[in-house]
């Protein structure tokens, strides 16, 4: 997402933006976990088959790709919750 088409939202609405981002992302850090554990698993045993060594890259791939797309996630993330706060200076403060 490309910070002008953000920028121009409401605080509600680009707080919305960030819950469902933060959930998609979880989504996807579980699909990275996955890959890693069945790749783990099946890497510990025999690999015969050409079949098993693909099935192996396969979900070597899902799993750096999927971490590749939540760390770009992330940046993007950042750089919505600073503009956030760049809106509301009283939420940087610390209440006593």
């Amino acid at each position: 997402m490309k910070d002008i088409e953000w920028m121009t939202l409401d605080d509600e609405t680009l707080e919305g933006l960030l819950v469902e981002r933060w959930v998609f992302r979880g989504v996807i850090l579980v699909v990275m976990f996955a890959a890693a554990i069945l790749t783990t698993y099946l890497g510990m045993g025999e690999i015969k088959t050409l079949a098993e060594r693909l099935l192996l890259a396969a979900l070597f791939v899902i799993a750096f790709a999927a971490a590749a797309v939540a760390f770009v996630m992330r940046l993007t993330d950042i750089r919505i919750q600073r503009e956030l706060r760049r809106r509301h200076p009283t939420l940087n403060e610390i209440p006593r």
